[in-house]
């Protein structure tokens, strides 16, 4: 099961719940132990050049969250949100904002950031590993850089590596020397929009220069513009009405950018008693203008919050974390499946949708991750190995270690369960790197929610190395 504990929405559902992903087994490094550096990254940099594929894991929110508070309003006379300054649309020039982070030398030896976040009973404390290759045993905490009391969260975009830190609204930029050390860093803070922590992962994250990038704030439905050069707050999308609804909170799904236009749903949740809605709501960004262009109701699919997803073609997939099926099993909620935004649309096909029983004999499922080649991973929840009654809390129901990963043939149609990677909590992450493929699989509570990543070679899951806490951001700087 995953952690109850919540930061925000990409905490909350199936793509707004924290994910919680471990590594660890405790041999030496060898050469790589001596790049085993504290520092803080996020999963989700540049896709095209970390390679990595981005879904996330969320858990429950606690009625204690942070983000369950009524976010404080921005102060319109701070200096860092007066008079933004002007930023160029996706792909734009960065003109004279400031000298964008050179690109990777590509002579330069490797270098991975993975940051984790350890439970004990008072909470929890993350980590962040610095790592010069894949090929490791274990992730040790005493050589790690320590990221205070809670999640801290890192991004990879244009050679930089993004820390958000876990008990201030601040997110520090650092530059990679040659030698693999974090320089020159440099924050910005966004207390004036109400944040309480650096929540920055690819929920809410979403860069399109290096001058301009997307801060979601689930809290307030507000979408902060920044600039990732500079290190500036450059203004905000204020969120219209319809994203407001009297006593749920708000959710959504992280964002796709696609030409011109950003992607993203919201949708809504009772935390007391995990009831998500039965529609939510697409929305299209115009990133030449930052202006909300539409927001369409949809019913089908419900609620996707999983990372999203675009195949060779330009097709963008959304789809469903695991929390929403416990209301479909227990309730008879509407089943979760996958929609996709045609190339060239900007809504939904009205006529596709991927049902996960037509894939797995008939079950539930979750998390489905296009990979090259019309291949794509998804979730299956095993209903027959666990029950239900009136008292069950629906929350530790379908967080139980009743799911299996699946693997499957869009072409064909067809699909099995992967060998070597055994029943599990359901909500994992996949990352590839370059032709490697990597999935981290969080454990239950026995094992203080231990992320176990395992390498697919050949269709087969081959344990890699397991981390002492929850993970699901792990990212290339180079």
């Amino acid at each position: 099961m995953i952690p109850r504990s919540r930061l925000n929405a990409r905490d909350r559902n199936p793509a707004a719940a924290p994910l919680q992903l471990g590594i660890g087994s405790r041999m030496p490094l060898g050469a790589a132990s001596a790049l085993l550096l504290g520092a803080v990254l996020s999963c989700g940099g540049d896709a095209d050049t970390t390679g990595v594929v981005q879904p996330n894991l969320p858990a429950p929110p606690s009625a204690e969250s942070p983000d369950d508070a009524a976010p404080a309003a921005p102060d319109p006379a701070s200096p860092a949100d007066s008079e933004p300054d002007p930023t160029p649309p996706a792909g734009g020039d960065s003109g004279s904002e400031g000298t964008p982070a050179s690109e990777p030398d590509a002579a330069a030896s490797p270098l991975y950031a993975i940051m984790y976040e350890v439970y004990d009973d008072q909470g929890s404390t993350s980590y962040l590993s610095l790592l010069d290759t894949l090929d490791v045993e274990s992730v040790d905490t005493s050589t790690s850089r320590e990221y205070g009391r809670g999640r801290a969260f890192v991004q990879a975009y244009n050679g930089w590596l993004f820390v958000g830190d876990a008990e201030s609204p601040t997110v520090t930029r650092f530059s990679v020397s040659d030698s693999g050390e974090l320089v020159e860093p440099l924050e910005v803070s966004f207390l004036n929009y109400g944040l309480q922590q650096g929540q920055f992962d690819s929920w809410n994250a979403t860069f399109i220069s290096p001058t301009k990038a997307y801060l979601m704030d689930f809290g307030q439905g507000r979408t902060i513009i920044w600039n990732p050069t500079t290190m500036e707050i450059a203004g905000a999308i204020e969120p219209p009405d319809e994203l407001f609804r009297t006593g749920l909170s708000l959710e959504g799904s992280p964002a796709s950018v696609r030409g011109d236009r950003l992607y993203r749903t919201f949708n809504w949740v009772n935390y007391d008693d995990a009831t998500y809605s039965t529609e939510f709501l697409l929305a299209t960004y115009d990133l030449a203008t930052d202006q909300l262009l539409s927001l369409v109701t949809e019913t089908r699919c419900p609620v996707p919050g999983n990372l999203v997803h675009q195949d060779e073609a330009g097709n963008i997939y959304f789809s469903n974390w695991i929390w929403p099926v416990a209301g479909t099993i227990m309730r008879g909620a509407p089943t979760s499946c996958v929609l996709r935004i045609n190339a060239g649309a900007d809504g939904f096909d009205p006529d596709w949708t991927l049902n996960y029983g037509d894939l797995t004999d008939g079950r539930k499922g979750a998390m489905f991750t296009y990979l090259p080649g019309n291949q794509a991973l998804l979730s299956a929840f095993y209903e027959d190995r666990t029950s239900f009654d009136a008292t069950t809390d629906p929350w530790s129901y379908v967080g139980s270690l009743n799911w299996r990963i699946w693997s499957a043939d869009l072409a064909t149609m067809t699909a099995a369960p992967v060998e070597g990677i055994d029943f599990n909590g359901g909500a994992y992450t996949p990352v590839q790197f370059d032709d490697r493929l990597f999935v981290m699989v969080p454990g239950g509570e026995a094992e203080n929610y231990a992320t176990q990543l395992y390498e697919i070679v050949d269709g087969v899951g081959r344990p890699y190395v397991k981390l002492p806490g929850w993970s699901y951001q792990f990212v290339k700087l180079r």
